[in-house]
């Protein structure tokens, strides 16, 4: 019985030496990353049946369980990669938006300068100061917007630089993954099954590294190993193979990193980045550069495009101080094109913009199935079919496609504004190139005139005393008078009329007072000071004329009515044929009652728009357009309008400006293209505050989620450690527990010794 006690106080001594080494080792580890508390899992070692019943035999130590909870940890893992996803996201994402919604270096101020100096034009388009004004504006303007780019663009490097050092990091934690499934394999195998406690911590730790770059899942395995997969289940380590990851140039998109791995042939397959998407710190990258800072950029672009472009459109349908033709003010860029690494060797196209206007955010492909070609509107995958008769000239949200040359399976991916910014420029440097002036000039008859001319005559003849009287003269006729001799030498005058039928006679005053009248066309004997009066137009000629002059009247009678015309504008259909001589338009109160319009309407024909919105159209080639107050006629490029009632005969003419040094309509129109709704339905500043609020709101989003999901990680990682982590004071107290435990033993060693000792001296 004594060697039986001896037997109970040795498992004693025993349990209690692995229960303060377990003690020793959490306390040695109570700040050891990833480490889980252990404790001793004691047993009864059994009993002996003496008889009178079983004797107990001690203890036994069936295992050092180290304390894990498989739900928590799982817990802890999704929590923390959303959290590093979320981290890192905004942690891009809140210098775009700071770079953005600077009240210095944001665009808003430099689009305010920049229209300000236009204005400033406007009220001032012949001093050299205002123009230079605009010239250094525009500058500022363009060096902003290539700021911005700038720094998106470096953000955009940043984002790849930080997936290569990711793809780095994570492969070298697969390396230690795989070593440490061994390792565990190994030792589970030694020791008849027992878990390896301390390696399954670092394993466990190795697993939540790399969760904070990659969401990570594992399969356990039969041998105690771990398969590990990442983002949506691409395998990472599966036993002791590790698929090495590698950052890689999209096929599409040589600027742009991926994820990839390797295949045999010495290929790389991409994986997509939506498959990161759901956690980790790389997720939060790919997440940042799909969803904002690829629209960011193409936004951006989007707003120097269409400046650009509606700015030198307007531009071109005004005159500069030369009277010449507005050209470019901007130069602006063009889609950037990128053919696939797999394209066939001749696979070629062309991508243009023809309509500023229509130009979304988004990136497009171009891809050919070997029947038809079909552009992929990436930001929501609508896609538009084109038959291959369509091309070389579709032309899809404002981009024309041409050129195109590809075989099956062929594709390129088009971005269409991604380089707006960074390469739009200023076009001109010279200031008397800024087309201030209108293009046309309108106008009424303010007052009377007899329009004499008298060029190439020789002779002494003087016309004096003309006058007008416009209650006879037929509005749009000419008169001629031809100096002539007839018989004996004697000069002669004959008078002609041109666009009245038929022609007034003319009465001839001689000085003494006696009068004749004679037809026109008829010829008559000149007397020197004698008055000529016919249709309207009356005249004094005297002096010594000589045969072959002539004397030509091409008179203009001062409107009478209450009607005036407006500046007028034009559109770039007037570029296609723009005027060269005046276009007149004269009132008639008889049939046809209206305006006759002379040269006759361009062939295209026009339109009326008359005040309460409702349209006629205006045929090519008319010579007379109906009127009702308030009417404004648009052809041939050129929109006017008429208000008021004119009279019989009134007048209105649009005529090519010739003299617009002093003019600011032009420049009136470029200026008021800061309050016009040139993208979508809003302005160009309207559109830059849609992309800092879009910013600004999106950034505020990830920081409240991101703050909650930390709330979440660390109550969840306290409720973690409050069961597996090392509590330093109850160590303590186990390790007081311990030591009475193992005095206690080996007081029972003692006195077995001791019984033992008393039957050695009974048996003496």
């Amino acid at each position: 019985m004594a060697t039986n006690i001896f037997s109970i106080g040795q498992s004693a001594l025993q349990a209690a030496m692995a229960a303060q080494a377990t003690t020793s080792h959490n306390i040695s580890n109570a700040t050891t990353p990833g480490y889980n508390r252990q404790v001793v899992v004691q047993s009864t070692a059994g009993g002996i049946n003496y008889g009178y019943g079983f004797v107990g035999q001690g203890t036994q130590v069936a295992e050092i369980k180290r304390v894990y909870n498989d739900f928590l940890v799982k817990q802890q893992l999704a929590s923390q990669t959303t959290a590093s996803s979320l981290d890192s996201y905004y942690s891009q994402i809140s210098q775009l938006d700071n770079l953005l919604a600077d009240k210095d270096a944001g665009l808003s101020p430099a689009l305010q300068d920049f229209f300000k100096a236009v204005q400033n034009l406007a009220s001032n388009p012949n001093t050299d100061a205002s123009r230079q004004s605009v010239l250094s504006m525009a500058s500022t303007l363009v060096a902003r917007f290539q700021s911005l780019n700038d720094q998106m663009a470096q953000s955009r490097t940043s984002v790849n630089n930080q997936i290569t050092s990711t793809v780095s990091t994570v492969n070298s934690y697969a390396v230690q993954l795989s070593e440490l499934n061994q390792a565990i394999v190994k030792a589970q195998g030694a020791s008849g099954g027992q878990a390896p406690n301390d390696l399954l911590d670092q394993r466990d730790q190795v697993i939540a590294q790399i969760n904070k770059y990659v969401k990570v899942s594992t399969v356990p395995q039969d041998n105690g190993s771990l398969s590990v997969f990442i983002g949506s289940g691409q395998p990472l380590v599966v036993g002791d193979l590790v698929t090495t990851l590698v950052a890689t140039p999209s096929p599409d998109d040589v600027s742009r990193l991926q994820i990839g791995y390797p295949v045999s042939g010495g290929k790389t397959a991409i994986i997509p980045d939506s498959f990161f998407y759901d956690g980790g710190s790389l997720g939060g990258l790919l997440k940042y550069r799909t969803e904002t800072l690829d629209p960011a950029q193409n936004s951006l672009g989007r707003i120097a495009t269409i400046l650009g472009s509606t700015f030198n459109d307007q531009q071109k349908l005004g005159l500069d101080q030369n009277g010449v033709a507005g050209t470019n003010f901007f130069n602006l860029a063009s889609p950037a094109v990128s053919g696939k690494s797999t394209n066939s060797p001749t696979a070629a196209m062309t991508a243009t913009i023809t309509n500023a206007s229509a130009l979304t955010t988004s990136d497009y492909t171009l891809s050919y199935d070997g029947t038809n070609y079909t552009v992929t509107r990436l930001s929501d995958n609508t896609q538009t079919v084109i038959n291959p008769a369509a091309v070389p000239a579709p032309v899809v949200d404002g981009v024309s496609y041409s050129g195109v040359t590809m075989a099956a399976g062929d594709s390129f991916k088009i971005k269409p504004t991604v380089d707006g910014a960074a390469q739009l420029s200023l076009a001109l440097t010279n200031t008397q190139l800024i087309a201030a002036a209108a293009p046309i000039v309108t106008g009424g008859n303010a007052a009377s005139s007899v329009g004499l001319s008298t060029t190439g005559n020789t002779g002494s003849g003087i016309a004096s005393n003309t006058s007008l009287d416009t209650s006879v003269f037929t509005q749009g006729s000419t008169l001629g008078f031809a100096v002539s001799t007839g018989g004996g030498g004697q000069l002669q005058l004959t008078g002609t009329w041109a666009g009245v039928a038929p022609a007034p006679s003319i009465t001839v005053t001689a000085p003494d007072g006696t009068s004749s009248t004679v037809a026109a066309g008829t010829a008559f004997n000149y007397v020197p000071g004698s008055t000529l009066s016919s249709g309207g137009v009356s005249f004094t000629l005297s002096g010594t004329p000589v045969a072959g002059d002539n004397f030509n009247f091409a008179p203009v009678a001062g409107n009478k009515g209450t009607a005036s015309i407006s500046a007028g504008s034009v559109d770039s259909n007037y570029l296609a044929s723009p005027l060269t001589a005046p276009m007149k338009m004269t009132y008639s109160t008889t049939a046809p009652v209206g305006f006759a319009i002379s040269p006759a309407v361009p062939a295209a024909g026009g339109v009326i728009t008359h005040k309460d919105g409702t349209t006629t159209a205006i045929a090519g080639g008319a010579t007379s357009l109906p009127y009702v107050a308030g009417d404004s006629y648009t052809f041939g490029g050129m929109t006017f309008a008429i208000s008021g009632q004119p009279a019989n005969g009134d007048q209105f003419t649009i005529s090519p400006n010739t003299n617009g040094t002093s003019d600011n309509r032009n420049a009136l129109l470029l200026a008021g293209l800061q309050t016009k709704n040139t993208i979508g339905n809003t302005t160009y500043q309207g559109s830059y505050s849609q992309l800092v609020a879009t910013i600004g709101n999106k950034t505020n989003e990830i920081n409240v989620t991101s703050t909650a999901e930390k709330a979440r990680l660390a109550a969840i990682t306290a409720e973690q450690q409050s069961e597996s982590g090392v509590n330093q004071d109850e160590e303590l107290a186990n390790m007081i527990k311990n030591q009475q435990q193992y005095q206690a033993a080996a007081k029972i060693i003692q006195a077995a010794s001791d019984m033992l000792n008393v039957l050695f001296t009974l048996g003496n």
